[in-house]
């Protein structure tokens, strides 16, 4: 028997839903839309395609990452099995297109993420804090972080220079958040 394996790009429509089979299986669902974008070449403006949506299915370590990762809105990229599943509801006969998932991801061409591994300790990967990381903007050509107008992701003035000694018009020398660690 052949398999269809699909792609889909697109975002997610439904909460996630878990449960936990007679068999103790565990599987999380979600819904995913995408929307073809065409681009009119007479108006200039983009014009909404066809609509694919499917149900997802996440058995196992992916569902219990998809539960904790994945919220209704985000846009995500899911590759699986596609099958479609007929049924009959009040003599009505109907379809349902499905996707039993083996990868799903947050399209980071439109979100940011952070990775987490699920188990630090078999990756062998330490679990990184960027919480006090200092955002700044690719558009300004040489920004520095103690550059004036560079903010840390919370909006404050970054305290102290880069390189963890006191910022020109600091007398005490305290740095910027962790650069006792990077001094030592």
């Amino acid at each position: 028997m052949n398999e269809t394996w699909v792609t889909v790009v697109g975002n997610v429509a439904s909460d996630v839903s878990w449960r936990r089979t007679q068999n103790g299986g565990e599987v999380a669902n979600f819904r995913v839309m995408s929307t073809e974008r065409r681009l009119d070449p007479e108006s200039g403006t983009w014009q909404d395609g066809l609509r694919v949506a499917a149900r997802v299915n996440c058995w196992r370590r992916l569902g219990e990452n998809v539960r904790a990762c994945i919220t209704k809105g985000d846009p995500v990229v899911v590759r699986g099995r596609l099958s479609v599943r007929e049924f009959e509801v009040d003599g009505v006969r109907r379809t349902s297109t499905e996707i039993e998932a083996r990868t799903v991801a947050l399209d980071l061409a439109r979100v940011c993420a952070k990775v987490v591994p699920a188990e630090p300790a078999a990756s062998g990967r330490p679990v990184l804090d960027v919480t006090d990381l200092v955002v700044v903007d690719d558009a300004t050509p040489g920004a520095e972080l103690d550059a004036p107008g560079v903010r840390s992701p919370n909006g404050a003035q970054p305290e102290g220079s880069p390189a963890g000694g006191p910022a020109e018009d600091e007398e005490d020398g305290e740095g910027f958040p962790g650069s006792s660690a990077l001094a030592s």
